[in-house]
């Protein structure tokens, strides 16, 4: 047998295995570059080719180990960096700690399609921020064109009804410089509105622009919903009872149709009420799973239904006395949703996923996100509770990509954040945290550079 061709037969076994790092197949197909010559006829070679295949086989051996339990392909050329500065921005958290009450993990269970799946997902699609960048793109006219539209496919006309405090300040600017008003366009720009409100009977419209537009709507109860027994499966059946009658005024505005409807319970209020979170997601049978994946945590409206109650609050004065007053609640439903999603002109590539427990070493080495400041040696403390493969689409991101949002939990004495009122320990209740590890590799990462003409999140 010729010695290129047996070198080029070894070449190949090396090139279809997957190896533990980006650069070890580029050090084994390293040949010396007189092999790249045709070789003098020697004694017989033939006789070596039982040694070489044993020499190949060990090698295989090897690197077949130092594979094992490796889930990081190596990086794809074809396939560009993608910029990345942090779902909370520079130094800081979105308020708050970022944290739920909960009382045993099996309550967090999701119900994303991908959900104790992602080792079969193999790649995500990673997509860049449709408006990101971009100045305002509503003005009155588009906003008066998605109300109508809006009202036309409910067989409504909503009528714009100016804010006041908007209607007031135009009014001052033009009573004040009369006979100056194309010289306040400045002005103007610098205050620009950047919401409408619209009104059909009890029902409340509004669309506005936060880097991308958006809907909402809130409306009085409809009668004949399910009896309250504070299960998900009954706030669910409400949910979707009262977004129904919307489904083709929001299809009208967005083009797609949200049809698959998921609950996943939030945690527990300060009385110890379970919270709940609803939204309907675009979804087709017989996608793949990474697309059902994907349009769970992209292509979404929000839907929520607050009930009619009383409660009452417990403060305290300057003297240290105790105030009781008493919080009402009126009974609504809120619709909430985007008028346009990212489509293949945003599309980056097709990137890995990491698997759920590489993922999870990230975070335990520090290679994650939290809404506070914490320590390595705090996150040794971290006890894993449950995950879900999330897009967290932020305004002020240029990327979006698939994350792995973990929720763990913490000696309730290890910090003062973790701490937890004593009522509610009664209630058999515990602290849970999320943290954010990306679902991308880190190798396909590079820091994101600001524009600091994107909102940013308060620190």
């Amino acid at each position: 047998m010729n010695d290129i061709l047996f070198d080029q037969k070894i070449a190949a076994a090396f090139a279809s295995l997957p190896p533990a790092d980006a650069h070890l197949k580029a050090r084994l197909l390293r040949l010396p570059e007189e092999q790249a010559k045709p070789a003098p006829r020697r004694f017989a070679s033939w006789k070596l080719i039982p040694l070489a295949a044993t020499v190949t086989a060990v090698v295989l051996v090897v690197v077949m180990a130092i594979n094992i339990g490796t889930v990081t392909p190596p990086i794809s050329p074809e396939l560009p960096l993608i910029p990345y500065g942090g779902m909370f921005g520079d130094g800081g958290g979105l308020g708050g700690m970022g944290g739920a009450w909960h009382k045993s993990a099996d309550e967090m269970h999701r119900d994303s399609p991908a959900y104790g799946r992602e080792g079969e997902l193999g790649t995500m699609p990673v997509y860049r921020n449709p408006n990101y960048g971009k100045g305002q793109q509503l003005d009155e006219a588009t906003a008066m064109e998605i109300a109508e539209k809006f009202g036309k496919a409910l067989g409504k006309t909503f009528v714009y009804v100016p804010d006041p405090s908007w209607a007031e300040m135009e009014a001052k600017i033009k009573a004040e410089n009369p006979l100056k008003w194309q010289d306040m366009q400045e002005m103007l720009d610098a205050n620009q509105q950047n919401e409408w409100k619209f009104q059909c009977g009890e029902e409340n419209l509004r669309v506005y622009d936060y880097q991308g537009i958006g809907v909402s709507l809130d409306a009085p109860l409809p009668d004949g919903l399910p009896k309250g027994d504070g299960t998900a499966a009954r706030y669910e059946a409400m949910c979707r009872q009262v977004y129904e009658p919307y489904a083709a005024a929001v299809a009208a505005v967005t083009g797609l149709r949200f049809n698959k409807i998921s609950t996943a319970m939030t945690g527990y209020d300060i009385y110890g009420d379970k919270l709940f979170e609803t939204f309907l997601y675009a979804n087709k049978p017989g996608d793949p799973l990474a697309k059902q994946a994907e349009d769970f945590a992209l292509r979404r409206l929000s839907v929520s239904v607050l009930e009619e109650k009383e409660e009452v609050n417990i403060g305290y004065d300057h003297e240290g006395n105790a105030v009781e007053s008493t919080v009402y609640q009126e009974p609504k439903l809120y619709l909430g949703f985007g008028v346009s999603y990212p489509s293949e002109t945003d599309l980056i590539g097709n990137y890995p996923v990491m698997d759920r427990e590489s993922a999870w070493r990230e975070l335990q080495a520090g290679n994650c996100e939290f809404e506070l400041e914490i320590s390595a040696e705090e996150l040794a403390h971290a006890v894993f509770e449950d995950a879900e493969l999330v897009y967290v689409p932020r305004p002020w991101l240029n990327t979006w990509l698939p994350m792995y949002r973990f929720t763990v939990s913490f000696p309730p004495d290890m910090q003062e954040w973790s701490y937890i009122a004593p009522e509610l320990a009664e209630l058999g209740l515990r602290s849970c945290y999320d943290f954010y590890v990306p679902a991308v590799p880190a190798e396909y990462l590079v820091p994101q550079e600001t524009d600091d003409s994107v909102p940013r999140p308060m620190g």
